[in-house]
């Protein structure tokens, strides 16, 4: 059993990533608007001057926004050809060396991105057209791919519970072990 403040800051963790992935997926509507008006005014000779421009920021945007939340569901791309028969305690174990490394490649993206936030701050860059500031984009950016790093903690910490015999290892609904 887990202990109370784990569980709170686990939900916490849940209602803040899907937060930031609903604002992603209002980013991405607002893309295609976009993207869609900017062609039409294409066609009848008024483009949109900053289309190119918000695209990008609002792409950079909708990837961090999502991936906390796609992380925290355990949604990213997986191929468990080879553990799928292996037993739940050594799926874990499994699960623990992976999700290690995942960390760690995690916090190293979030430490550059606020690296880059930083410098973006400091060096007040602007957008080439509507000279827009980047710097409040790449604060948010950072700070939702350290909401990606938090959902791997938790499934580490999750994982290792059941790895060392903490917590009763499960396997999934559609696994079969060979024991």
């Amino acid at each position: 059993m887990t202990a109370p403040s784990t569980g709170t800051l686990n939900k916490l963790n849940e209602r803040a990533t899907l937060w930031f992935a609903r604002a992603g997926s209002a980013g991405l509507a607002a893309m295609m608007f976009l993207t869609l008006f900017d062609v039409i005014g294409r066609t009848f000779g008024h483009p949109i001057a900053v289309s190119v421009e918000a695209t990008e920021l609002i792409m950079g945007m909708m990837i961090y926004l999502g991936i906390g939340y796609t992380t925290f569901l355990r949604g990213h791309i997986r191929v468990d050809i080879l553990i799928t028969n292996m037993s739940a305690r050594v799926q874990a174990v499994l699960d623990f060396i992976t999700g290690s490394f995942g960390l760690l490649i995690a916090i190293l993206i979030s430490w550059r991105l606020w690296i880059q936030a930083i410098s973006r701050y400091g060096n007040n860059d602007l957008t080439q057209i509507a000279e827009v500031q980047v710097w409040p984009y790449a604060i948010i950016m950072a700070f939702a791919c350290m909401l990606m790093v938090t959902s791997l903690m938790f499934h580490l910490y999750t994982a290792a519970r059941m790895a060392f015999g903490i917590d009763e290892a499960v396997l999934p609904d559609n696994a079969s072990p060979l024991e």
